[in-house]
């Protein structure tokens, strides 16, 4: 009679996987380019989140975006206060309550990390026109899959 062992998490996808090893790969182009970014814009990996949220979402509270953040209140104070001292972020106040204020990204923030950020969205550009529909749909499911992936090991 035989026992179940536990999988182990490890082997349920080979170490020479190529899908892992790119997956890999990708992260660290990303984590690079994000410092990268950082350095250009002076900007913090923390006013880098920021600044990408506000760039999503639109202008947002600062009690708002700590909770987005996963971050206090007081820590997300200062992340606002040397994006305000940068040049990258204003605080306006909020149209409907007196008591609040609203973290907007300045106008020049948009267009300078564009900049940055273009030579990737081209080439990004390019990868996807040279797929058949075929592989763009294959390539979005797995993205889609490895998303929710990261989702359920974060528990969003």
């Amino acid at each position: 009679m035989t026992v179940d062992q536990p999988t182990d998490p490890r082997s349920a996808t080979a170490p020479e996987s190529p899908i892992r090893e790119q997956l890999r790969n990708l992260i660290r182009c990303q984590q690079r380019f994000e410092r990268y970014q950082g350095r250009q814009m002076h900007v913090d990996p923390a006013g880098l989140a920021v600044m990408d949220h506000l760039v999503s979402a639109g202008p947002v509270t600062p009690s708002e975006l700590a909770r987005e953040l996963s971050t206090s209140t007081a820590a997300m104070t200062l992340v606002i206060d040397r994006l305000v001292d940068g040049g990258h972020v204003s605080r306006r106040p909020h149209p409907s309550d007196r008591r609040k204020v609203l973290v907007t990204p300045t106008e020049h923030w948009e267009e300078s990390a564009f900049e940055h950020v273009e030579p990737l969205v081209a080439g990004i550009g390019e990868i996807t026109e040279s797929m058949t529909a075929q592989e763009q749909a294959t390539v979005a499911t797995f993205l889609e899959r490895a998303v929710a992936a990261y989702d359920r090991a974060t528990k969003v």
